[in-house]
């Protein structure tokens, strides 16, 4: 038998041994999550290694790996959750209830999703809810696809995470083929995550959420649980937010004490998908309720910062913001992504707990190692310090 499938019989029909019935749930929780843990720290130290071997290539050989071509390995981490892991899910969803099984199946649940392991989420997912549907809305819903792993907690339904999957998808393709950029998360091979949280009011629109040690993710707060409307009625702009800060999940500016690029760069990259996605004439269900373009656009700002007079610097978020645009009239974007892949094929930058940090005088290096043309060479000289 197959191991996907020897999974599925696992979790569908085993019957807990004696054994395994008379435990904790909490004791088995614990162990699914601890499992789970372990893996994703082996997969860390696993590209550290890799991270490691290209910088201590002196004939260049290492340097010049494969990129991964956008792809992702995560789904391939489930070969290693042994097969008492699969033995503990299905024990644990057959539990008898009481309030230890409820908690332990909201870890066992959250450990899941640590992993992308759907199959296991699922039927936690069902356990809980049919044990406490509170508690089951708080660890919330989820859709996996092949770049992503969308959540959504506090009562978001299924057919806001699906057109939310959608428009993402249609983001993250708009990306690659304007900018090119390769990786999508500060651990190479791991989904990118969004966390949809069904708010009363938004009080804080999305914003990256570095923390995670394993993935990056994006929190994204919502007041509608069943439709994506951009922007709000109170004026929320939540389509451009989340391409504003997947500009953020690509690339962090300076340092913990300096924001080189004072928030310029993230809303330039939104502002240039915001603005290609408006062109196109498809009528995909997301689009029906997202307006956003209508008010920011990489032209809009173009516009305003010529009439204002602003030229390029490093010295206010106007300036950053009008030197992003100049190098991308001079260079093109695909160069600028271009750039930014060969620093990550680098990785001679800097890293705040796993998260990419840049400098324009990097940028600028990146440029020159990856252009061929010499009036944008000589482009990029210019603008970046």
């Amino acid at each position: 038998m197959s191991r996907p499938l020897l999974a599925a019989a696992l979790l569908a029909a085993a019957l807990p041994t004696a054994a395994f019935a008379r435990e904790q749930p909490g004791k088995i929780a614990k162990r699914i999550a601890d499992e789970v843990r372990k893996i994703n720290e082996a997969h860390v130290q696993s590209e550290v290694r890799k991270r490691t071997a290209r910088k201590k290539a002196k004939d260049g050989w290492a340097r010049d790996l494969p990129d991964m071509e956008g792809t992702t390995i995560e789904s391939s981490l489930h070969a290693d959750l042994s097969e008492f892991a699969l033995m503990d899910v299905a024990t644990l969803v057959r539990a008898k209830d009481s309030r230890r099984t409820r908690a332990a199946l909201v870890v066992a649940g959250e450990a899941a999703l640590g992993l992308d392991w759907m199959l296991a989420f699922d039927r936690i997912e069902e356990r809980l809810y049919d044990l406490d549907a509170d508690a089951a809305k708080e660890l919330g819903i989820a859709v996996s696809r092949e770049r992503f792993l969308l959540r959504g907690v506090g009562g978001i339904e299924f057919d806001l995470l699906n057109t939310f999957a959608d428009a993402l998808d249609a983001v993250l393709d708009q990306y690659e083929e304007t900018f090119g950029f390769k990786e999508w998360s500060k651990v190479p091979g791991k989904k990118l995550r969004v966390r949809l949280r069904l708010v009363d009011s938004i009080t804080r629109g999305p914003h990256f959420a570095p923390q995670f040690p394993f993935h990056s993710e994006i929190d994204f707060p919502v007041v509608d649980p069943k439709r994506f409307t951009s922007p709000t009625s109170d004026g929320n702009f939540l389509f451009y937010g989340l391409c504003h800060e997947l500009g953020h999940v690509i690339a962090m500016w300076g340092d913990r004490e300096h924001e080189e690029d004072r928030h310029a760069w993230a809303h330039y990259t939104g502002a240039v998908i915001l603005e290609e996605l408006a062109k196109s004439k498809s009528n995909e269900k997301w689009r029906l309720r997202v307006r956003d373009a209508r008010y920011r656009s990489l032209s809009k700002d173009r516009k305003k910062l010529e009439g204002a007079g602003v030229e390029p610097s490093l010295t206010s978020r106007s300036g950053v913001l009008a030197l992003l645009i100049r190098l991308h009239d001079a260079v093109g974007p695909r160069a600028i992504g271009a750039a930014i892949n060969h620093l990550d094929r680098m990785d001679e930058r800097l890293r705040i707990r796993g998260v990419r940090y840049y400098t324009f005088a990097e940028l600028r290096a990146g440029l020159l190692a990856t252009l061929d043309d010499a009036e944008k060479k000589r482009a990029a000289t210019e603008l970046l310090p």
